[in-house]
């Protein structure tokens, strides 16, 4: 959950609990005198109106996520035979583009995000974290057609779409000037975080289908 998400759930709560509070309090306890004669004055009222208007805007949310938010696919169907169905499930793709990324040990995928259908229509999104300065375009293709081809031996001819992310790399090479002998000298900076991601570059490329129909 973000912190945008938090913040208004903690304050739909605290809203909805003073509002209850402030009516229940009326009708029950020891204070209801009090309570009641607290409502004469305005900015009392007002906080309560206020704290009424954020639970009916919260309410109208809730409602609207249960009647019109998407249900989670976790398992999509590839293929029938004889009448079975073969499915895989969003983990067991996922997992397969981690591997296929992370094969030859230069890049590790540290975020695989998998959007699917129930009966296919596979999107797949990887956030890939180099061990050390690549070439982006060249590295990009060379994955995106592993990825084409090693996710067609899970999900068949389902996957729609495959786009990377390329993020700051864990360590960075520059060229440094030649030293007496003429050889170039290379520094390697500090070991970046694997979360800083201050320098992105994205390499969306959308399968052959996806090519055909835009011609």
């Amino acid at each position: 959950m973000s912190g945008l998400k938090r913040l208004c759930m903690v304050v739909f709560v605290l809203a909805c609990a003073f509002a209850l509070a402030a009516f229940a309090l009326t009708w029950f306890g020891p204070w209801t005198a009090e309570v009641s004669a607290l409502f004469n004055l305005e900015p009392f009222a007002l906080a309560v109106l206020a704290c009424l208007a954020a639970s009916a805007a919260g309410l109208l949310v809730l409602l609207a996520r249960a009647l019109f938010s998407r249900r989670t696919v976790r398992t999509v169907e590839i293929a029938t035979v004889d009448g079975g169905v073969i499915s895989v499930t969003r983990d067991a793709i996922a997992a397969q583009a981690s591997h296929i990324v992370e094969a030859d040990g230069t890049c590790d995928a540290a975020r695989v995000r998998v959007d699917a259908k129930a009966r296919g229509h596979i999107r797949v999104h990887v956030r890939v974290l180099p061990h050390e300065t690549v070439d982006v375009v060249a590295k990009g293709a060379e994955l995106h057609e592993e990825l084409m081809d090693g996710l067609a031996a899970v999900c068949g001819d389902k996957v729609e779409d495959v786009s990377l992310e390329f993020v700051e790399p864990e360590s960075v090479t520059l060229a440094g000037g030649e030293d007496d002998g003429g050889e170039v000298v290379e520094k390697s900076a500090a070991k970046a975080p694997a979360t800083d991601t201050t320098s992105e570059i994205t390499v969306s490329m959308g399968s052959s289908r996806d090519v055909e129909k835009e011609a």
